[in-house]
């Protein structure tokens, strides 16, 4: 469902993986989580999620219906 027919993938460098328990530990998400709230803060991306864990954060999240209507 990409408007685009695209998709990248980012990584986040080795040295801002420190970031990655940053955010658990601020924002008491689970590692996965927290690794994706961490790229989209290096990368300064949306966070386009189901989960309801994002909502805690300072980024926040768009639902995927909501990035569609972007």
């Amino acid at each position: 469902m990409l408007s685009s027919g695209t998709v990248s993938v980012v990584v986040l460098p080795p040295d801002k993986l420190n970031s990655v328990g940053l955010a658990a530990q601020t924002f008491n998400l689970d590692f996965d989580d927290a690794y994706q709230y961490a790229t989209a803060e290096h990368f300064d991306l949306a966070i386009v999620s189901f989960d309801a864990d994002f909502d805690r954060t300072d980024r926040g999240r768009l639902t995927p219906s909501a990035a569609m209507t972007k």
